[in-house]
């Protein structure tokens, strides 16, 4: 693709601030508190123990990597992604990475400071990518297996596979696998015997060879014609349960049961009288509940299905119950949808916004496709079938029959973008990726070093899709990424002195938000120069807003766009009755409680009070619950003004190359009856692109809550209590639920 417009010219700027002295020394520019470059240290507590349960690699010494061992090797697995053509320019950026990352100004994502190092360069992206999304169920099978979460459109026209034409499926295993159940497990010997016209497969071990049992179940369902046949699924090849997995830093594998078991639950599915898109439904949720049980993460999965559908009021309801909870459904709307006042279009809306109010849950919500950023350059490619083959994975050649189908058909749709789980990046629905990291400018000593970050940041995601990966077309077509950033709050207050409501006066804090926009205009410059340089695409998509539930607690910061959920609160971590810690967090007198509806478990109170509360913000500080749906929905609208589009100097609105913010807004229900919650919707939720809106739910009515709101005082009474034991406090760490590691704090999927 030729160079974008004056690319050439504003590489020579760019160059100036790559160039700069990797030490940029500090000035005070009306910092409350002034910040310099060093090797941050994990916030004492959470940060440690989120580090620990996420991160850190134990060393040869037996000891944990530090804070500085991560930022290492993460920047040297990013650099040696440059082609050798462009080896000179490795050690530059690694001191520029290297100084950001320790610093905490920049923070990549999870995913980067899990798996990178200087292996990178062989790895599939996969592993490196947030989010992504499938039209296959084998596909979206795989990249959950990766760790990625993924979004899945359930348009009629983009189910095209009826299982009910699958072959009778049975999963057999060898008798002499670790595995194996006598008088459970169908034994290889046994299936020989019986089957003598049947289809056979051998599941190799590995993630592809996983995904490849389900293609095969697929594509023969799709042809039609082998439904009255039996297909032998053979997993004596698949390692054993507890067996180290190389990829994921031998971490122990979860052994073939749970595929064997999902797969028996997907051939339930046949002849079971469902449509399409509900098979496809079903299907999705038995297989990521494998991922689940596999243990190396939660399956992160969104569902949306366009409102103009014949059985769209069968999705709306589709989880009344609690059926199919892996996934969460938003229904995709248009401008139409929300300005003709046809009988369809609002009897679709009250049923959404009845399913979302009374049912509890928030779901499903709204997708507005008709504000994503789509991009349809050179999507013409893809109708051959051909745009999901990596080094890694090549699907079978009948299958390429069932992708071009469903290519031609989504080629053919107006709006063919949705979301990710966490609804910041605009994706083709067909299946793309999106690789996302976080600044901090909080943590930037000046604002010039909050710029080098955010360019920084641009480059490292550029040079990531240079990996290869099963949707290659995809990424060198739109080379999407998500330059995003965190603790958002303690840098509008410590640079500008403005708290939330601040913040929504557009008027009063207009330098906090052309802030933002120079910021955003970084990020775009840079995207076009750097991709430029390499010889690339320029992103069709370069800003968002993630989540950063995880990568926040490293600091202690507000995280993404949320404000934060409390004040100081007391974290409670379960530990089994017998763990020797109890006794130890006992003597040095932390909380204890021994719960009585979980049997056998302990759990420990740690003190917590996060960055924004040591800042001396006072009255200005606004927690979640205290702020209004209308103050929120207009943070969102300025956030999506000044750094999802951005405007210029001038305050020209840019081209928008954005995708969207993350954000879950709550209410309080005893508060908000459903004509407010219905109101509320009506004016605002057309106006952004997506926003999770739920329901706060009190916990307080249950046993255990892993966070729990106290007083200024109740916390320092707790943190009075607590001694210091110096016999045993280098041999005590604070752990952490991997409850806390979801949604609790608010930051949740739309």
């Amino acid at each position: 693709m030729a160079e974008a417009p004056s690319a050439v010219s504003k590489k020579k700027r760019m160059s100036r601030v790559v160039e700069q002295n990797i030490e940029a020394k500090p000035r005070s520019i009306h910092m409350k508190k002034q910040m310099k470059f060093e090797v941050r240290k994990l916030t004492p507590g959470m940060g440690e123990a989120v580090a620990k349960r996420t991160i850190l690699r134990p060393k040869e010494d037996g000891t944990l990597e530090t804070w500085g061992d991560v930022a290492k090797r993460v920047a040297l697995g990013n650099v040696g992604l440059l082609p050798e053509k462009f080896s000179k320019e490795r050690a530059k950026e690694f001191d520029i990475l290297y100084k950001h990352i320790a610093n905490g100004s920049m923070l990549m994502s999870g995913r980067h400071l899990q798996h990178g190092d200087e292996t990178q360069n062989t790895r599939n992206m996969e592993v490196f990518t947030n989010c992504s999304t499938s039209s296959s169920s084998f596909i979206l099978f795989y990249l959950l297996l990766n760790g990625s979460g993924v979004g899945r459109s359930y348009d009629d026209d983009m189910c095209v596979v009826n299982w009910d034409n699958m072959p009778i499926v049975h999963c057999v295993i060898d008798e002499s696998h670790p595995d194996f159940v006598w008088g459970f497990d169908e034994s290889v010997k046994d299936a020989r015997h019986k089957y003598k016209d049947a289809i056979w497969y051998e599941v190799p071990d590995s993630r592809e060879g996983w995904a490849s049992a389900v293609e095969k179940m697929e594509t023969l369902a799709f042809e039609k014609k082998w439904a009255d046949k039996t297909l032998i699924l053979d997993f004596s090849k698949v390692r054993a349960k507890g067996a180290p997995i190389g990829g994921m830093q031998n971490r122990p594998a979860s052994g073939p049961k749970p595929l064997m078991n999902a797969i028996s639950r997907v051939a339930t599915v046949k002849d079971a009288g469902m449509s399409a898109w509900k098979q496809a439904m079903f299907i999705d949720h038995y297989l990521a509940e494998c991922v689940l049980v596999g243990g190396a993460r939660r399956a992160a999965r969104i569902a949306t299905k366009v409102w103009t559908d014949s059985e769209i009021f069968d999705f709306i309801e589709i989880k009344r119950g609690g059926f199919l909870w892996s996934a969460n459904n938003s229904v995709a709307v248009d401008e139409k949808f929300w300005k003709q006042k046809t009988k369809h279009s609002q009897k679709v809306l009250e049923a959404v916004m009845k399913a979302s109010y009374f049912d509890g849950t928030g779901e499903p919500g709204f997708v507005n496709q008709h504000r994503l950023v789509q991009n349809d350059d050179h999507y013409d490619g893809y109708l051959n079938g051909k745009y999901a083959q990596s080094a890694k994975y090549k699907p079978l050649k009948d299958t390429e029959k069932m992708l071009s189908l469903i290519a031609r058909h989504a080629g053919a749709k107006y709006y063919a973008q949705i979301p990710n789980p966490c609804g910041e990046i605009s994706l083709n629905m067909l299946g793309g990726y999106c690789v996302i990291g976080d600044v901090v400018p909080y943590f930037a000593p000046t604002d010039d070093d909050a710029e080098e970050a955010f360019r920084a940041t641009a480059r490292a995601l550029i040079r990531v899709n240079l990996m290869d990966s099963l949707y290659n077309k995809e990424v060198k077509r739109t080379n999407r990424i998500g330059v995003s950033m965190t603790g958002l709050h303690e840098y509008a207050w410590n640079r500008f002195g403005y708290g939330f409501r601040d913040l929504i006066n557009e008027k009063k804090s207009k330098d906090f938000w052309m802030m933002l926009s120079r910021f955003k205009r970084a990020v775009v410059e840079e995207s076009a120069a750097y991709s430029a340089h390499l010889g690339v695409v320029v992103p069709h998509t370069n800003t968002t807003i993630k989540p950063a539930g995880t990568t926040s607690k490293l600091f202690g910061l507000t995280e993404g766009a949320h404000l934060p959920s409390m004040r100081e609160y007391i974290r409670w971590v379960q530990f089994r009755n017998d763990d020797p810690l109890v006794k130890k967090y006992k003597r040095m007198k932390y909380p204890i409680k021994e719960l009585k509806s979980y049997s056998g478990t302990t759990v420990v109170g740690f003190p917590t009070q996060p960055e924004i509360c040591k800042l001396g913000m006072d009255g200005a500080l606004v927690t979640a619950g205290e702020a209004t749906p209308e103050e929120q929905y207009k943070w969102l609208m300025l956030l999506e003004k000044y750094w999802i589009q951005g405007v210029d100097e001038s305050g020209k609105a840019l081209e928008d190359t954005g995708n969207q913010v993350s954000y879950t807004l709550k209410y309080d229900p005893q508060k908000v009856n459903y004509k407010q919650f219905a109101k509320m919707l009506k004016k605002y939720q057309s106006q952004i692109k997506c926003c999770s809106v739920m329901p706060q739910v009190d916990s307080t009515a249950y046993e255990y809550q892993p966070e729990q709101a106290v007083t200024i005082s109740e916390f320092m009474k707790v943190v009075n209590e607590i001694e210091t034991d110096e016999e045993l406090k280098d041999k005590v760490e604070e752990d952490i639920d991997m409850e806390t590691l979801k949604c609790a704090s608010g930051a949740c999927p739309i």
